[in-house]
Parts: structure tokens; C-alpha cells; sequence
């Protein structure tokens, strides 16, 4: 009875998510659409209207539902091995056909990878980093809350600087400490991978070269600010009974922290829960800047800046707005979130001591 109470409500949750999830997919669908009009020119940055599938001189919400589900087709269609489509126009009484390249063939001849390795290197950066973060974050936090002493000091002076500083500045800072003073690690992942190939084929060892500034840029950070969350959490749990007698009996503190790691640790996988999106946030900025081609790499191509060079001879800045590939990575954000957070509630479910005494009062 119990499991399929819990079951009953983890359903709940899954579906109250998949609510969010398409309610935050068609509100994101129709604000690239309102910024693709301000650009201007959708017909020739617009996949959409390219293939006929958007009229951009419609208006009204109908419209633009369904430019949200021409975009998500292109998205679902850059992992389709297929033909070029035939387009057929009829311009003055005479129709005209002519092809343009499939959503996946259009998506690896602009960026030259594939999208399956976009998010696979923004899911391994992201694994990578948590596999620090979640083990030292909850070390740390655990006996500076337990113990206190000089890392619980450490800790407390440390919070506030780390807290309000991006990951990006930290991939910097280490940028000049590791690759330009000591030559370790690389400015760009894509070049480095490219040189290793050149002189044969680059093994594991060589991408987690490649990462070692990035992975270390998106760590150093957070560590500090889970074990900060982790040690407020603890603090909390110590002013309970069962802390008080635990102390009294003598218990070592392997045995304490064990007891107080399954206490704050539904509440810490909330935080995890909340905080992954903003960590996939800082790793888009640092794929960015050391050319890692994830999601953020992704996304920098598909918006941005270039120059073009007017008939007086002087360069223009122009705005570089591919909806359908910014609605790409806001789609595959979403899914990572969406099965982060079902995760996260179905571990909630599974791991809080507590939950059976907070349903019966």
C-alpha cells in the first residue's frame, strides 16, 4: 500500500513535469519567433519559412503554435538520416522546385559535428564536474556542520567570494595558472583534438586533457557552494533529539555522519535538483570559451555577430538569429532538466527518512 502511494505520487510529479516541460516549450517557441521578426529577413534565417511550412506574414497565435511545431520537427529531424526536400514555389503563374538540405544535413554541414556529439560532450562535461562536485561537496559540508573547526571557517569565508563569481572567470584564472605558466590543459578543446588526430588518433586520455581546464572551471566554484548548502543543512540536524542522543552514547563520528548524510540528503538532491540548471548554464559559457563543441558551442553558432562589408567599403555588424537551432538546444535543456528533476523526485521519494512521519501529521 505504502509503494503504491508513493508510486501514485511520483506519477503526479512526472506529469505536473511534462505540463511544465510543454508549457516552457511553447512559450520559448513563440519568443524566438517575436525576436526572429525583429531581426528581420526570416526568409532567409528561417528553416521554417524556407520550406514553406511558415508563413512569416501571418500573424496571431495559431500562426505561431505552428512555427513551435515546425521547430520542434526540425529538432526531431536533425537525428533523421534523410533525403534533401523538395520545395515547390509558384511565383507569377509558374512553379518552381528546388531542394534544401534535410534538418540533420543542414545541422552537421553548418557546424561540422553531429548533434548526437553536441550533447554528449555537454552530458560528459556535466557528469565529469558533478562527479567531483557531489562527492567533496558533501564531505565538506558534512564535517564543517558536524565538527566545525578551520573548515567550517574556510567554508564560511569562502561561500560569499565563490558564490557570486561565474564559472567562466575561473576558467580564466586557470587558463594563465595551468595552460599559459605551466602547459597543462588547452585554450581549445577542437584544436587540441584535431592536432592529437593529425599524429594518429586521440585516445581518452587526450579528451580529459582537453576538458581538465573546463571541468576544473565548473568545479572549483561549486564545491564550495554545495558543501556550504550541505553544512547549513547539517546545522539544521543537529539541534534535533536523536542528534543529542547519538552524542551522549558515544558514537563515533563515522557512525553520526553516516546517520546525518541520509538525513540532509533528500533536501541536498533538491538543491542538486534546482542548482542543475544553472550548472548547465556556466558549462554552456565555458564550452564557449575553450571551444568545447557542446551545446553552448552549439548555441554561439546559431546566435551571434558577424560583419559584412557595405559598398562604401566599411564593415556592418549583423545579427546571426537561427531559430530553429536556438530552439534546438532550448529543447534539449529542457530534457535534461525534465529527467534531472524526475530523477531527483524519484530518489526524494525513495531516500527521506522523514516523509512517512510528515504524511501522517
Amino acid at each position: 500500500m505504502k509503494l503504491l502511494k508513493e508510486g501514485v505520487k511520483l506519477i503526479g510529479r512526472i506529469v505536473q513535469n511534462i505540463a511544465l516541460f510543454i508549457v516552457v516549450l511553447l512559450v520559448t517557441g513563440i519568443a524566438i519567433q517575436v525576436a526572429t521578426e525583429k531581426v528581420g529577413e526570416p526568409e532567409k534565417i528561417s528553416y521554417c519559412v524556407k520550406s514553406g511550412e511558415l508563413n512569416p506574414d501571418e500573424e496571431g497565435l495559431v500562426n505561431m503554435v505552428r512555427g513551435v511545431k515546425c521547430y520542434l520537427e526540425f529538432s526531431l529531424g536533425v537525428f533523421k538520416d534523410e533525403e534533401k526536400i523538395l520545395i515547390s514555389r509558384t511565383y507569377e503563374g509558374k512553379t518552381y522546385q528546388f531542394y534544401i538540405p534535410a534538418p540533420r544535413e543542414f545541422f552537421i554541414n553548418w557546424l561540422k559535428i553531429t548533434p548526437e556529439k553536441s550533447i554528449a560532450m555537454t552530458i560528459s562535461l556535466l557528469l565529469l564536474s558533478m562527479a567531483i562536485i557531489f562527492p567533496l561537496g558533501l564531505y565538506w559540508g558534512l564535517r564543517a556542520g558536524h565538527k566545525g573547526g578551520i573548515s567550517d571557517r574556510i567554508l564560511l569565508l569562502l561561500a560569499p567570494i565563490f558564490s557570486g563569481v561565474p564559472g567562466w572567470f575561473w576558467g580564466l584564472i586557470f587558463l594563465w595558472v595551468l595552460w599559459w605558466r605551466f602547459d597543462m590543459g588547452t585554450v581549445s578543446y577542437i584544436n587540441y583534438i584535431q592536432r592529437v588526430k593529425a599524429h594518429g588518433s586521440a585516445g581518452l586520455i587526450d579528451h580529459f586533457i582537453a576538458l581538465l581546464i573546463p571541468v576544473l572551471a565548473l568545479t572549483f566554484a561549486n564545491i564550495v557552494i554545495y558543501a556550504f548548502n550541505v553544512r547549513n543543512l547539517v546545522k539544521q540536524e543537529v539541534y534535533e533529539e536523536y542528534f543529542l542522543v547519538d552524542f551522549l552514547k558515544g558514537l563515533p563520528d563515522r557512525r553520526i555522519r553516516r546517520k546525518l548524510l541520509r538525513t540532509v540528503l533528500p533536501s541536498f538532491l533538491t538543491f542538486t535538483s534546482y542548482n542543475f540548471l544553472n550548472l548547465v548554464i556556466n558549462g554552456m559559457a565555458i564550452e564557449k570559451l575553450f571551444d568545447v563543441p557542446g551545446l553552448g558551442y552549439t548555441l554561439s553558432n546559431f546566435l551571434g555577430r558577424y560583419f559584412v562589408e557595405t559598398n562604401e567599403g566599411t564593415w556592418a555588424p549583423k545579427l546571426l538569429f537561427f531559430p530553429e537551432g536556438i530552439f534546438f538546444v532550448a529543447l534539449v535543456m529542457a530534457v535534461l532538466y525534465f529527467l534531472n528533476s524526475t530523477i531527483m523526485e524519484a530518489l526524494y521519494f525513495r531516500l527521506d527518512p522523514r516523509r512517512e512521519t510528515y504524511e501522517e501529521a
